[in-house]
This record gives structure tokens, sequence and C-alpha cells, in this order.
């Protein structure tokens, strides 16, 4: 993967966890907005990158109007709120294909889930984990 798509990819989160749930066209009219993003890429490359990142979630659907007048549903992606809180939890989440190379150097193995991801301070679980295990039950 390029180092352009990479940042790209730490981007959309951002933006995402700054802007709420979108879909990949208002994603693309975000990034256009951006000054560190020259080239915006192609609907199918950001539909790839959204549903690839492991801190991405699709949330439900959205109709949406092409050029031509028809109307098709598009999925609505948004970042993982259970896991993500806030802004400095997206570094604990991210996945090594993403992280930057000081993220990478301070990154280890979590030892129950085997991801590789940037322990909080004090902890030697990642934050996946943590918050898997203080989730309240769900009732079904």
């Amino acid at each position: 993967m390029s180092a352009n798509n990479r940042r790209i990819r730490r981007i959309v989160v951002a933006l995402l966890f700054e802007h709420g749930a979108m879909t990949k066209e208002a994603m693309a009219a975000l990034l256009a907005k951006e000054k560190s993003v020259r080239n915006i890429p192609s609907p199918h490359s950001l539909s790839s990158i959204l549903c690839k990142n492991s801190q991405i979630i699709a949330v439900g659907t959205q109709f949406v109007e092409n050029a031509i007048g028809i109307k098709t549903q598009h999925l609505v992606y948004d970042v993982d709120r259970n896991i993500i809180r806030d802004k400095e939890d997206i570094t604990h989440t991210r996945s090594p294909t993403v992280m930057t190379p000081s993220e990478k150097r301070k990154a280890s193995k979590c030892p129950p889930c085997g991801r590789v991801r940037v322990l909080r301070e004090g902890e030697d679980i990642c934050l996946a984990c943590i918050r898997k295990i203080n989730s309240p039950k769900r009732k079904d």
C-alpha cells in the first residue's frame, strides 16, 4: 500500500470521528476540502478504503441520487463508537498497515486477541479487548 493511501485512511477515520456517519460521496466531498489530500480517491477506491478499515463499520444505508436521476442505495459508514470514544482512541485501534513509523515502533501484540496495536500506557491488552470486557452485557 502506498504512503498516500495510508495517510488517506488515517484522515478518513479522523473525519468520520469529527463529522459523524456519512456515505462515500459525502466523504469524497470532505476529502476534497482537506488541504493535505491532493488526489481524491475514485469512488471504488474510497469504498474499498472504508470497507477494509477495521476502525470503520457500516451503520446503515441511504438513498443517493446520481447525475441522471436514478436513486441507488449506498452504505453509510462511521467509526466503531463502541471502541473509539475519543480522539486518542483512534491511534490505539489502528492496524499495522495504517500506523505511522513511530506508532509501529510502539506497537506490540495483544495476548488475548493477537492483534498488533499501540497499547495504552499501563495496559497489557489492546483497547478493543478492554472495551469488550468492560461493555455491559446485551439482553437478547
